[in-house]
């Protein structure tokens, strides 16, 4: 199922990374240290222009998509332009500890939307997001930002809220607004054990956590730095377009492409049981997408599920995003934070008059 919009296809380099975050919610897959094929990326992208030409963003993602390397990066951005056209835009999801000056120069001559993995200052980042040797990776990050300041890149960052961070949202607030970013957001840590995701922080502290950081964003007066998630449920309590993916009733455009083929309906099921669509090499991307399990899941994404049948923000919030309904037993559940998202709802209908 293409939708009406056009895909923003999720290209997963390599399933690797160079660090050894605590709460890695995909750990088990970045062992592997894969890397795609040419010939696979230039079969996914041809795909991709067929079945939705025109302007689109692709999302350059991994495990760390830096590991792939400058010259297969470059070469991997022609092939884009080839395919695509010259409206393609691109983003990319980095720790940033391998962004030297020819990354930053690459990225800023490309004009990629660049989002960073950072989880604070030092003592908080480093407490959960490590080198394979153990060290914290904190300087390292900084130094990414550094170069890609040089080259005019103001890139956006995402801070896990995980058991470290979650004590501390005013001073995150404050740390990020003064790094000159753009937008911040803070989902909750997500981590896979044994076999099954679990949450690593209760849902009301959450949801009293980002109550905490709205009310810090309102007061710093920002209009040049936004809370990305509080930016996008305020426009959707508004009547408006969220422009973010958990609010916006399905989950078609984000179609994602493991590093061997494999074709996934969104990055967070990669490799989980019942999610696989079938590989790119092996059969069209259309056949894909329109096929009896892909229309299914997202079916079942876009359905209300019962559990919320009574809440007052069924409509807007559909449950939550379909991977923290699973994670919750089932897309057929409320969202594992669904507790913590109420707390923060009612507190911005305080602040969007209209959703009331």
């Amino acid at each position: 199922m293409t939708p009406s919009g056009g895909l923003a296809p999720v290209i997963k380099l390599l399933e690797a990374c160079n660090l050894a975050c605590t709460y890695c919610y995909q750990s088990e897959l970045l062992a592997r240290r894969t890397v795609m094929r040419e010939d696979t990326l230039d079969r996914v992208l041809s795909e991709v222009a067929r079945v939705s030409p025109g302007p689109m963003q692709i999302l350059w993602f991994g495990g760390e998509p830096t590991m792939a390397g400058l010259p297969f990066f470059r070469r991997a951005l022609d092939m884009a332009r080839r395919h695509v056209g010259p409206n393609v835009r691109h983003a990319i999801q980095t720790n940033a500890t391998l962004v030297d000056d020819a990354w930053a120069a690459l990225l800023a001559e490309h004009r990629f939307t660049v989002t960073v993995s950072m989880d604070g200052p030092a003592e908080l980042h480093d407490a959960s997001r490590l080198r394979m040797g153990g060290r914290g990776s904190h300087d390292l990050v900084v130094r990414g930002l550094d170069a890609m300041r040089r080259h005019g890149v103001r890139p956006r960052a995402s801070c896990v809220v995980s058991p470290c961070t979650l004590p501390h949202p005013e001073r995150l607030v404050d740390y990020f607004s003064a790094l000159d970013l753009p937008e911040i957001d803070f989902p909750p840590a997500m981590r896979f054990v044994r076999g099954t995701t679990e949450c690593l922080v209760a849902p009301a502290d959450y949801g009293h956590f980002m109550v905490r950081v709205l009310e810090r964003w309102l007061a710093l007066g920002r209009t040049d730095f936004r809370v990305r998630s509080l930016a996008g449920l305020a426009r959707a309590m508004a009547g408006k377009a969220p422009s973010f993916c958990k609010l916006e009733a399905g989950c078609a455009r984000y179609v994602t492409f493991a590093h061997n083929g494999d074709v996934y309906p969104c990055d967070e099921f990669s490799g989980m049981e019942g999610h696989l669509l079938g590989n790119v090499l092996d059969a069209s991307l259309d056949v894909l997408l329109g096929s009896e399990r892909a229309m299914a899941l997202h079916e079942a994404w876009t359905a209300i599920p019962q559990a919320c049948a009574e809440c007052r923000w069924r409509e807007m919030c559909r449950g939550g995003c379909p991977f923290e309904r699973r994670v919750n037993g089932g897309v057929d559940q409320r969202s594992v934070v669904c507790e913590g998202l109420k707390i923060l709802y009612a507190r911005m209908a305080e602040e969007v008059p209209a959703a009331v």
